[in-house]
């Protein structure tokens, strides 16, 4: 029988963190699982909810070590007789139907050259959470702010994963996808040490994604498994409105890490001109006055928001964002 450690990162997330892992037994039947909660110093009741679990080791950090370190620890922890042979990184705001979590196992052994597999994640209201990505470069950011919506669709779409203009309909290779569900091959990875732990939180994903397709493992899509999703719900008490911010922060040092200071220089000039762009187009417009849903108007925030982020990286690419390895909440609790 395929032996799992499912591992999980909590931070006052009590509520959701009960429905996840009430829901693991069913969601990993047929498989040997042990499931190890790793809870960053939650001010809640998270680690009285985990303890109520059975089978669930809990582990109570003193500390918010972020993402990326709990998570390492969550799948590392107390091996004993040896290394499973898939690790299973779980956000605690997901809720895996019955058998999907053994579905993703099958597919992910399936095939020898697969590293890593990902379910269709959705939304608490059944629609479809864009999760899956072409990995960041100047040529995505022409696309997305140079071509015309009208263009964005179709193949286009599809060759670059726009964002809510792909259905995840298709079992495929992808670049990467967002951590919330992450079956991964031991064989594939560091087993002592998956995710990256340069960043406090975000990217931890992408890196993981990028290192394997550069060693040749394939990255899968697997979308006949579906899994509801919250999304951020611990990014979201930690900075609120700042979280695209902080991403940003985050993807910067990772692209200068990866590709070298002078393609994120590259990668920063290109993001300034597009969101410009895309700001001086929308005033031209008037794009906020006839937008009655506000949608128009939040986005317009946002760019305005992030624009002085990339310019501070095209102003120094070397130093804009040192010390981003470690990138706490504001006010950690």
């Amino acid at each position: 029988m395929t032996r799992a450690r499912i591992g999980i990162v909590s931070w006052n997330v009590a509520e959701l963190l009960d429905a996840c892992l009430g829901a693991i037994p069913d969601a990993a039947n047929g498989l040997e699982f042990e499931v190890v909660v790793v809870d960053n110093n939650s001010a809640d009741a998270s680690v009285d909810v985990a303890r109520r679990h059975e089978s669930v080791t809990v582990i109570v950090n003193g500390d918010n070590v972020g993402y990326a370190r709990g998570m390492n620890r969550a799948l590392t922890h107390d091996l004993g007789t040896g290394a499973p042979d898939v690790f299973i990184a779980l956000n605690p705001d997901t809720v895996p139907p019955p058998g999907s979590l053994t579905r993703l196992v099958e597919r992910l052994l399936d095939d020898p050259r697969v590293g890593l597999v990902v379910p269709r994640l959705v939304n608490p209201d059944g629609s479809l959470q864009h999760s899956v990505y072409r990995f960041p470069s100047p040529m995505i950011t022409f696309v997305v702010c140079a071509v015309p919506l009208l263009l964005q669709r179709g193949r286009v779409a599809r060759r670059w994963w726009l964002e809510g203009r792909v259905p995840h309909d298709e079992p495929c290779d992808i670049d990467w996808a967002i951590g919330a569900v992450h079956v991964m091959r031991v064989e594939a990875i560091r087993a002592d040490r998956p995710y990256r732990e340069q960043w406090f939180m975000y990217v931890e994903d992408l890196d993981l994604c990028w290192q394997l397709r550069k060693e040749g493992w394939r990255v899968r899509l697997e979308p006949e498994v579906q899994v509801t999703h919250v999304g951020n719900a611990s990014g979201r008490q930690a900075w609120g409105d700042r979280r695209t911010q902080r991403w940003w922060v985050a993807t910067y040092d990772w692209y200068r890490s990866r590709r070298g200071a002078f393609a994120a220089w590259r990668f920063a000039a290109t993001n300034t001109l597009g969101v410009a762009f895309l700001l001086m187009r929308a005033r031209v417009r008037r794009r906020v006055l006839t937008d009655r849903s506000g949608g128009t108007t939040a986005r317009i925030d946002e760019l305005r928001q992030i624009l002085p982020h990339h310019w501070a990286m095209v102003r120094a690419p070397r130093t804009a964002f040192a010390g981003s390895e470690s990138i706490p909440p504001d006010d950690p609790t």
